[in-house]
């Protein structure tokens, strides 16, 4: 391997479509398996990044719950890296959105309204559950477990979930919390790449939130609910 190459490379994806997302209800942490729609989902974002990751060494992490885990299996099966060690952890699951759990949209807003999931996710404590600087906590702890080697070459894929992977790609931009409130809800499957930069010892964005390759597959309204941001988030860096 050239020397160049010895970057660390992040994909990050969003698990695919899973039963608690057709239900129009909040769902966090409670465990559902993915769809027949988020199979095919899984199987098209593995198509994509197969041929970028060909002969290349891979790390795979994921959420501990089903629907992360089903997503990456999916993947590298795809890639043909099904022996491809997976650590699962609870660093990377959803926030814990407590008495939020079940509800319908329009009943939280109505019961929470100081809850906004979308332009205050930085200021968000769910009610019995968790607050942003403890998902920002967990992320923080994964980072320094499992990406402290940060010019050894690899690939690592990470699978998470929606508000788990806002906080993870705004912590490890080093952007201020604030800035969270500029980055969209992630669509089922998309790809965020981050760079390891040597030189400024940053992180950099390659990619953000690119679901592309869904096309047919994409989530019914999700340009209605998931584009919130009223800036640009990449425009703030």
């Amino acid at each position: 391997m050239r020397q160049e190459d010895k970057v660390l490379r992040l994909y990050l994806i969003r698990h695919a479509e899973s039963y608690g997302n057709i239900k129009g209800k909040i769902i966090s942490t409670t465990d559902f398996e993915l769809t027949e729609k988020g199979m095919a989902q899984s199987q098209r974002i593995g198509q994509k990044i197969s041929a970028e990751l060909k002969g290349k060494p891979i790390s795979a992490y994921c959420s501990s719950l089903a629907r992360a885990k089903q997503t990456l299996l999916e993947i590298l099966r795809c890639m043909g890296q099904e022996n491809t060690e997976i650590t699962e952890t609870d660093l990377l699951k959803e926030m814990n959105l407590g008495l939020l759990e079940g509800m319908s949209w329009e009943d939280r807003r109505k019961k929470y309204p100081e809850v906004d999931l979308d332009k205050r996710l930085s200021l968000l404590m769910a009610p019995c559950g968790e607050c942003y600087q403890d998902v920002k906590n967990r992320c923080q702890i994964f980072a320094e477990k499992y990406l402290a080697e940060k010019d050894n070459g690899q690939n690592i894929i990470i699978v998470s979930h929606g508000i788990t992977l806002r906080v993870l790609t705004n912590f490890l931009l080093n952007r201020p919390d604030e800035d969270i409130n500029l980055l969209n809800w992630m669509e089922n499957t998309s790809l965020t790449e981050l760079i390891w930069e040597k030189r400024s010892q940053t992180y950099q964005v390659v990619r953000l939130n690119d679901y592309s390759h869904l096309k047919e597959l994409k989530t019914i309204g999700y340009e209605n609910w998931g584009l919130f941001a009223e800036g640009d988030y990449l425009s703030q860096i």
